[in-house]
């Protein structure tokens, strides 16, 4: 939606709203689909069933070609490359097993100079689309790419993502997701405008509320999406909230396609109750440099084909299976763009073994265990990104988070039921002391987590700064507490 139309959506009537969602909707369709999006998505559906030695020959091949063509091309490697001696006889013969060889691009980089990362032929070629994500720093990730590139992005999602579910992103959609379709200020229903260009039913992520759950599921009844993708906690708090009340969808979905937010087992068997329908993770980003997706046996597949991920240790190199690591991605599709060995901010494990569903070719992702801005740092140099294990087996407890206001004091804010009492505060003060210590615990009871600007919720926050991290694990190996 054009920024002027933007800054009057709030105050227009709803239908002229959903006129103007509708209008948008038709340019994104033919942003998204349109062009050679077929052809995409055949090319992915075809290397789904190659061999693992095809899809490492594929994947080497475009993995050199994006190197040459970054080394050519794009502002920031050209520099980054040379001052360490980098030269394209190097790129015309890396691996993806030598990857490790480069060094790594930083996030704080893209934020402040997005445009060094765009190609030069990338800016002859035509109008190039700025998308951006806020991210728990309030400083944008700038994400820039061209209607091609995006109609690979989106290809490679539904013959690896929306298929895999038994979906399609033809079909009649729902999506809880952050942007504002529904004022913030609003309190009265309807919760969720309507996209007729792409029969998408748009609901707010910031209206979710127990008094407003029946006009949620009435929308659902009346529209009867058949593919509902978004926040996977959105869904998660309004599929418990319908189980509270008793209430259901009165159809059947086809799935649900869930990201942003971790999808644990108790969260799928909440929404299924709900939803009369299987929940399925995705994981990716606004960066468009990875993409891992859940097939039927409940794996996360990675897609190299998309773009290569490494998990590597603080030295920058892989860490075996099994062992926590910092992500780092190739964008493989975005050809405007490209982003080399990028350091998303997320902390994974490779998985060890394959999968039933014969896919060798695309590596399982074992777990996404946290975002490295939100790592929790002991006095003795440990690091923890999850707490999710505190909150186990607490009824009484509807959503928690963990803040580290210093090194030794500790702020959790549950949103609790009415009968959370003080054994309830005991039983949380207790499980931080096991895992972390006699620190300060502050339990804090509060009617919401704040979001994000994007509607998200951060588990875990740690106001430590980095140089506090940077010493406090100095100190401990010092110490020889940590190896």
């Amino acid at each position: 939606m054009a920024h002027y139309l933007e800054k009057i959506y709030p105050f227009v009537p709803i239908p002229i709203q959903n006129l103007g969602i509708s209008l948008y909707g038709l340019a994104w369709r033919h942003e998204r689909l349109g062009g050679d999006f077929g052809k995409y998505v055949t090319g992915f559906q075809k290397r789904s069933g190659w061999t693992a030695e095809r899809m490492q020959g594929y994947v080497a091949g475009e993995l050199q070609r994006v190197l040459i063509r970054a080394y050519k091309e794009v502002p920031y490697y050209k520099k980054a490359w040379a001052s360490v001696g980098v030269t394209l006889y190097d790129l015309d013969r890396m691996t993806v097993e030598g990857l490790s060889k480069l060094p790594i691009t930083s996030k704080s980089d893209l934020r402040a100079a997005p445009d060094a990362f765009v190609a030069s032929c990338a800016l002859a070629g035509g109008k190039l689309h700025r998308y951006h994500s806020s991210g728990s720093t309030g400083t944008p990730i700038t994400s820039i790419c061209s209607a091609e590139d995006h109609r690979r992005f989106i290809a490679a999602r539904e013959a690896r993502s929306f298929n895999w579910a038994g979906s399609t992103i033809h079909a009649s959609r729902a999506m809880i997701g952050g942007r504002m379709v529904v004022p913030r200020g609003v309190a009265q229903p309807p919760f969720h405008r309507y996209n007729w260009a792409e029969r998408q039913a748009y609901f707010s992520a910031y209206h979710i509320a127990p008094a407003h759950v029946p006009d949620y599921v009435k929308a659902f009844n009346t529209h009867q999406p058949r593919l509902l993708t978004g926040y996977a906690n959105s869904y998660y708090q309004l599929a418990r909230m319908m189980n509270e009340q008793g209430i259901k969808l009165n159809y059947a979905p086809d799935a649900l396609v869930l990201c942003s937010e971790k999808l644990t087992p108790e969260m799928k068997g909440v929404i299924r109750q709900a939803f009369r329908a299987r929940a399925y993770e995705e994981y990716g980003a606004v960066e468009n440099c990875v993409l891992a997706t859940e097939c039927k046996h409940g794996s996360l597949h990675v897609s190299p084909d998309f773009g290569v991920m490494e998990i590597v240790d603080d030295e920058g190199k892989p860490v075996p299976p099994g062992q926590e690591g910092r992500i780092l991605c190739t964008s493989l599709l975005n050809e405007t763009q490209p982003l080399i060995r990028y350091e998303i901010g997320d902390i994974g494990v490779w998985a060890e073994g394959n999968c039933q569903c014969g896919r060798d070719q695309l590596p399982i992702l074992k777990e996404l265990v946290g975002r490295l801005e939100d790592v929790v740092v002991g006095p003795d140099g440990r690091e923890m990104v999850r707490f999710h294990w505190m909150f186990i087996n607490m009824p009484n407890v509807l959503e928690g988070q963990v803040v580290q206001e210093d090194l030794d004091r500790f702020t959790v804010k549950v949103v609790g039921t009415g009968s959370f009492n003080a054994e309830d505060e005991a039983m949380i003060r207790d499980g931080l002391w096991k895992g972390w210590g006699r620190v300060n615990v502050v339990i804090e009871k509060v009617n919401e987590i704040p979001r994000t600007e994007r509607g998200k919720i951060r588990a875990v926050i740690s106001k430590l700064k980095p140089e506090q991290h940077k010493q406090i694990k100095m100190n401990a190996e010092q110490a020889g507490l940590v190896s």
